[in-house]
């Protein structure tokens, strides 16, 4: 799709062409744009390339527009990428990401890398961040977050402090007396989420940050309420690291008003806006 300020190539890659994205790049390239990052989408869970709401593929557009080229891509198993037969999960993350990477050599050569993912999209991010050393940045949404020494306090403040908690048992327990006993069946148990997720530890995480520290780069985080279960206060995330110096190159927000997705327009732009502000610096330093 060309247009005076973007142009949009579908690309059928890989091993027998099993893998498809859209590279996205500005008409009119920056002086300065091999120093420039290029933005990888990662798919998460069931979406696909276009990423929740079309967001991967507006954020992509709005980059474009800055000067970033970016690439949003059906992992094997996703959209219009078959799967990998044979390998483990992680095994075909790596082999696709290997695709990845020279996919975009040939069309852009050897550029920086910004990965960015959403849920499991993050978890992929970082585990790739730790082997590949042009990746410069990533962008996390709702990553795993580990606890930091309050955290705990603050579920039992949370918890036990505050009074609607008691009004609703009430009301649960008048309305349980007022209906026949029914006992719920075991297969409707909640099920927690981070157990469908390949995680990275702590200090798989911790390194993480710490390679883009030393290559200069810069990580932006965000925090839903899909994460309050691991994650109660805006910070968390740099306490639970411990990374030296971590204010000046890891920017980290807490909306818990917003849904893991982003199915609110007013939350996706910004969500969008405060990406392309964090993306700047990359601007300023080219």
């Amino acid at each position: 799709m060309p247009d005076h300020v973007l142009t949009e190539e579908p690309l059928q890659f890989g091993e027998g062409g099993r893998l498809f994205g859209i590279l996205t790049t500005p008409s009119d390239p920056r002086r300065n744009a091999q120093e420039l990052p290029v933005f990888v989408f990662l798919t998460a869970g069931l979406l696909h390339r276009v990423g929740p709401y079309r967001l991967h593929v507006r954020l992509g557009r709005e980059l474009a527009q800055m000067g970033f080229s970016s690439l949003r891509v059906d992992l094997a198993g996703m959209g219009d990428s078959p799967p990998h037969p044979g390998l483990t999960y992680r095994e075909s993350i790596a082999a696709d990401f290997a695709e990845i990477l020279s996919v975009l050599e040939s069309r852009l050569g050897r550029p920086p890398l910004v990965l960015a993912g959403l849920c499991t999209g993050a978890d992929n991010a970082t585990s790739l961040a730790l082997r590949e050393p042009r990746v410069v940045g990533m962008v996390l949404l709702d990553p795993i977050c580990y606890p930091d020494r309050g955290f705990r306090a603050r579920v039992l403040i949370a918890k036990y402090g505050n009074p609607h908690r008691y009004l609703a048992w009430v009301k649960r327990r008048f309305k349980a007396l007022a209906r026949p006993s029914v006992t719920k069946p075991q297969d409707e148990a909640s099920v927690d989420p981070l157990a469908l997720r390949d995680l990275p530890t702590r200090e798989q995480l911790r390194e993480a940050f710490e390679l883009i520290s030393e290559r200069g780069g810069c990580v932006f985080s965000v925090f839903t309420d899909y994460a309050r279960g691991y994650y109660n206060k805006s910070g968390q995330l740099g306490r639970s690291l411990g990374v030296n110096g971590y204010k000046e190159f890891c920017t980290e927000f807490y909306w818990p008003e917003t849904l893991h997705t982003y199915w609110l327009e007013l939350h996706r732009r910004r969500l969008m806006e405060e990406i392309k502000t964090w993306a700047g610096h990359y601007l300023r330093r080219a």
